[in-house]
Order: C-alpha cells, then structure tokens, then sequence
C-alpha cells in the first residue's frame, strides 16, 4: 500500500473521533481523548501491517512446475554381415590374369599329399594337381635364341584319371617358341599317379626377363591349375641374357 493511502486512513480515523466527541451531550461523562488517539494510532498500524503482509504474500512467485523431458529412443543397431569369399570345389573356366604365380612362391613349395590306394582317392575333388619337380628354375638365365627344353613334373592328386586327351595349355604371358597346347600325357594317369610334360622352347632374341603362363585342360574342357584349390598357375620365367 502507498504512503498516500495510508494517510488518508489515517485521516479518516482521525475525524471521525473528532466527530464523535463534538456530537456527545453534556452529560456524558468526560473521556480521555489521549487515550482515544492512542487506540485508533494502534488500529491503523495493525491494519496497515496487515495489509503489508497480505500484500507480501501475493507478491511471492509460485513457482511453476518444470516439464520432465520424455527418455529418448535409443535406437538399436543392427550388425551388417560380413562377407566372405566362397570358392567352388572344382576348379573351372579361364582366369584372365596371372596374380597367384607373381606372389614369390616356387610352384613347388604347394603342400604335397601323401601316396595312397585307391580307396583313399574317395571325396577327393576330380581335377586338382601338384607340381613336384621342374627343370630350368625361375630366373635362369639363358643366352639369346637358345633352344632349351623346359619339363614339368605333375602329380595326379584328384580322383579323376588323367588319359592322353588332357593337355597343358598356355595362357598369357610369353610363349618362348612352344606350342599353344601341349599333350599331358601318352597313357592314363591315376590318382597319385605322376606326368612328365616336356616342352620345347626358345630363348628370345632380345634381352630381358620372360614369363609365361599354363594351366591344365580336362578331356571334358574342365581347366584347373596346381595347388589344394586347383588355380594355381604353371610358369615359366627366364632371363636372356646377351650371348656375346
């Protein structure tokens, strides 16, 4: 409440005791007029406390309630699959490019399978083979246009039985004079059994390195490599070095 309002009360109290005193009859007896002053001083400040405390109160903020944010759907993540190679069990169709004879292997370090009967050969793949000797060995070096022959020694490590129709043919790389399919064998060649494969080739007249690439040819077109899956690559690779 201002301070305005409270003198006007103020006021007011204080003449309607003036006003009651003046209207009295003479007869009444006399009244202590201190007093009187007193007692309304004391009402207008107990009102105005009054006053001032109810107005405190409503000036207090009532706090207002606070919304409690909803949880979050945490989303679950689903695992992709990772993909694997599958190989077929049979070694087919023709491989464009020579990468598995440019890792540094020898053809000959393939692990070799034992010897066996013929009861053993059961659940092997039909066409799978394993490089067990060769003559010139990778890097030789040779004089310019000389004549050599390059022999490869085969086993038979599938269940199927080489006969005279199988070939060993070349692929890419450098043909060093020999021919483009080369008889694998003269006779029939078992399961475990070997294949000697003589090739006759020719140095190039220019100086440098050469490599050429070969893979077997079944009698029913099937071509498969050496090595446990069958796509190993059969290679030669020489260095012609100058003849003078």
């Amino acid at each position: 409440m201002s301070k305005k309002s409270l003198t006007i009360i103020f006021l007011i109290v204080l003449m309607s005791i003036a006003s009651a005193c003046i209207s009295q009859p003479e007869e009444t007896p006399e009244v202590n007029h201190e007093q009187q002053v007193t007692f309304a001083v004391e009402t207008v400040y107990a009102q105005i406390a009054l006053t001032e405390a109810a107005a405190a109160a409503m000036a207090t903020p009532t706090p207002m309630p606070t919304n409690t944010p909803l949880p979050t759907e945490t989303p679950t993540l689903v695992p992709t699959a990772t993909p694997t190679n599958v190989f077929e069990n049979e070694a087919e169709g023709d491989d464009e490019a020579a990468e598995s004879a440019d890792t540094g292997t020898s053809q000959t370090e393939a692990q070799q399978p034992q010897q066996g009967s013929q009861s053993q050969s059961e659940g092997l793949p039909c066409h799978r083979a394993n490089l067990e000797y060769e003559t010139i060995p990778d890097g030789t070096e040779l004089p310019q246009e000389r004549k050599f022959v390059k022999v490869w020694r085969i086993k038979n490590t599938g269940s199927c039985t080489w006969n005279e129709n199988y070939i060993l043919r070349f692929y890419s790389g450098d043909l060093l004079g020999a021919g483009a399919a080369i008889t694998l064998t003269d006779e029939n060649i078992p399961t475990w059994g070997f294949a000697n494969v003589e090739v006759d080739m020719k140095a190039p007249a220019d100086v440098g390195t050469y490599k050429g690439y070969w893979k077997i040819v079944s009698d029913s077109g099937k071509i498969f490599g050496v090595g446990a899956d069958g796509k190993g690559w059969i290679w030669i690779e020489i260095k012609v070095v100058s003849g003078e």
